[in-house]
């Protein structure tokens, strides 16, 4: 997967709602893994609504792809969304191995060494910050409550709406983005919005999603919050 595409899966989940009007360890146990089976690689995977962790929805499609090649046991990423840990076979050889450090390069990804990969591999080896295959799917509930959040004090600040009717619109626009980010069924954005908000703040909405957007495509900062 190109870096041009990581960020599909939740760019469409936010059009859509326009068009519709904990980390685990690692299972073999890293610290028995000698080092020589573990590659470190620096990655463009934060998530730009949430730059605190990693993106869930652009990770996932990796590490599950990474799985499948030949020579590789296990991937990872780190909770901040900056490495990827890539765990090889006994069995991996030199060609196996340079066949995907090739294709994660394509993906901007750029293998570590020295003390600097000694420093990442340790924290690996730990099994602590680290999701593996579907459990990045944390990540992108993490990302989905810090969006609904932000979509519902942007509505806030264009029109009067209760405490009580903000966050019950905040926990439903979480509980719909959380689905959808995960591949689950969810609500439409229309049945979901109208049940708390009238036509004019529905209009307010849909412009507080562009503006998310913008962010997710980096053509506006994440706005500073308090």
């Amino acid at each position: 997967m190109k870096t041009d595409k990581i960020r599909t899966h939740l760019v469409a989940a936010l059009v859509g709602l326009l068009a519709s009007a904990p980390s685990a360890k690692p299972s073999e146990g890293t610290s028995s893994i000698s080092g020589d089976r573990i590659s470190i690689f620096k990655v463009p995977l934060v998530c730009p609504a949430a730059p605190q962790i990693g993106c869930g929805c652009a990770s996932k499609p990796i590490l599950l792809d990474l799985e499948q090649q030949p020579g590789v046991l296990e991937a990872w990423l780190n909770r901040a969304g900056t490495r990827i840990a890539v765990v090889w076979k006994p069995e991996s050889n030199s060609d196996l191995r340079s066949k995907v450090v090739a294709e994660l390069k394509e993906d901007h990804a750029t293998e570590l060494e020295g003390k600097s990969r000694d420093e990442d591999l340790k924290s690996f080896q730990s099994g602590k910050g680290w999701y593996h295959g579907t459990d990045v799917d944390r990540l992108s509930e993490e990302e989905a409550g810090v969006i609904a959040a932000r979509l519902v004090r942007w509505v806030q600040a264009k029109t009067a709406i209760t405490k009580e009717k903000a966050e019950a619109l905040q926990r439903a626009l979480d509980e719909s983005l959380r689905k959808d980010l995960t591949g689950g069924k969810h609500r439409r954005f229309e049945e979901v919005a109208r049940d708390y908000l009238n036509e004019d703040q529905l209009k307010i909405l849909r412009q507080a999603v562009k503006d998310e957007l913008e962010i997710e495509n980096g053509e506006r900062p994440v706005p500073k919050e308090g």
